[in-house]
């Protein structure tokens, strides 16, 4: 039951029963049974670049590593339904990351400088959910998503340069977001 809900993927088998071992607790005494089971198991799921940067800027930390570690173990769908080059992956998470730091930065701006939340996203031509634009721009400082962006340049630079995998920059860039590391600075040359 586990291995048709979840799938094959040791990483995800493992991620699940540790959930599910937070959720019955240790003081279990006799293997579980299917039936305790349904239900109760979280299936697998794809993402995209567009539900990351909705779960980093909505300020979800687990939704966001999920969603990263998603794209990079299943892969991301093109529009016409065929897998996107794992090659690809990387410049299409940092430009859409980008957009949308760079939105949410000028929406801020817009804020300070005596906007009304209510007008912004017809400022910033955002027709589609213009609440959540709303959420984000009061949730994050200018310093923050200043901060944020100087963190995507140094992931971009650092797959020109360091040869490391696509997967291990984002999920450092995510550190520096939720977590306020520092940002590698360019050495000089």
């Amino acid at each position: 039951l586990l291995v048709a809900q979840v799938g094959k993927n040791p990483p995800d088998l493992l991620a699940e029963l540790q959930r599910l071992r937070d959720r019955f607790g240790d003081g279990v005494k006799a293997p579980l049974a299917p039936g305790q089971l349904q239900g109760k198991l979280t299936t697998s799921f794809g993402s995209t670049p567009f539900e990351l940067a909705d779960a980093m800027l909505g300020g979800d930390r687990r939704a966001a590593f999920r969603s990263l570690r998603a794209m990079f173990d299943r892969g991301v769908r093109q529009k016409d339904g065929r897998p996107m080059d794992p090659g690809g992956l990387l410049p299409f998470v940092t430009s859409w990351l980008f957009q949308q730091l760079a939105l949410v930065l000028e929406g801020r701006h817009l804020l300070e400088d005596g906007a009304s939340l209510r007008d912004l996203p017809g400022q910033l031509g955002v027709r589609f959910q213009p609440e959540m634009l709303a959420a984000k721009v009061q949730r994050w400082s200018k310093p923050q998503l200043s901060r944020g962006l100087l963190a995507l340049h140094a992931c971009q630079r650092s797959s020109r340069t360091t040869g490391e995998d696509a997967d291990v920059l984002l999920e450092r860039f995510l550190c520096q977001w939720f977590d306020g590391l520092p940002i590698p600075t360019a050495a000089p040359t």
